[in-house]
């Protein structure tokens, strides 16, 4: 398997999910994936794990300050409406 499959990069993104959280910027320069929102859309949807998303500000390594996602990996199965604090 490549190691840029979707297949490869689901992985690395969940074993890092399962360690701590995760941010945009941080899976695209750490964990070389590009496509974040994808690979979380498909552990989400596909596989049912609950990541939700939270919004913060992060600095990239070229020191401009972004908005971008912190993913979170909880136990049980992932519900949309988890995503919006609806339960």
């Amino acid at each position: 398997m490549s190691k840029h499959s979707a297949q490869a990069q689901r992985t690395r993104l969940l074993q890092r999910l399962q360690e701590k959280a995760c941010s945009t910027v941080e899976a695209r320069h750490e964990l070389d994936i590009l496509g974040v929102a994808p690979r979380v859309y498909e552990l989400r949807h596909n596989y049912g794990f609950n990541i939700q998303t939270r919004w913060t500000e992060e600095k990239n390594p070229g020191g401009g300050h972004h908005r971008v996602a912190k993913y979170v990996l909880f136990t049980g199965k992932y519900k949309e409406s988890n995503e919006h604090g609806n339960k």
